[in-house]
C-alpha cells in the first residue's frame, strides 16, 4: 500500500467508517430468508408446490421437472423450475376470484 492511499484512509471520519452499517443485535431474527442450493430446500419447495393442489398442466410439468432434476442432483434447475411452478399459483391465486 502506498503512503498516499495509508494517509487517505487514516483521513476518513471514524463516525464516516462506522455508518456503513447499521448494528445489528444478536437476539434479532434475520429480516429476510436465506435460502442455500440443497436437497433439503428442494423438498421444501416440492412440499409448498404439492401443498397447493394444482391440476394446471404447466405447474404438474414444472413439479415433475424440478422433482426429477433435484433427484439426479441438478439442484440449482429443480430449484428454479419449483420456484417458477409457485409462481404460476401465486398467480393463478391473485386472479380467481
Amino acid at each position: 500500500m502506498t503512503r498516499r492511499a495509508v494517509m487517505l484512509l487514516l483521513a476518513v471520519p471514524p463516525w464516516l467508517a462506522l455508518s456503513a452499517a447499521p448494528p445489528v443485535l444478536a437476539d434479532e431474527p434475520p429480516s429476510f430468508a436465506l435460502t442455500t442450493d440443497t436437497p433439503a430446500y428442494c423438498a421444501q419447495l416440492v412440499r409448498q408446490v404439492v401443498e397447493r393442489h394444482s391440476s394446471s398442466v404447466d405447474v404438474q410439468r414444472l413439479l415433475a421437472e424440478g422433482r426429477e432434476l433435484c433427484d439426479r442432483g441438478q439442484v440449482r434447475g429443480g430449484i428454479r423450475r419449483l420456484r417458477r411452478a409457485l409462481v404460476l399459483l401465486h398467480h393463478r391465486a391473485a386472479s380467481s376470484p
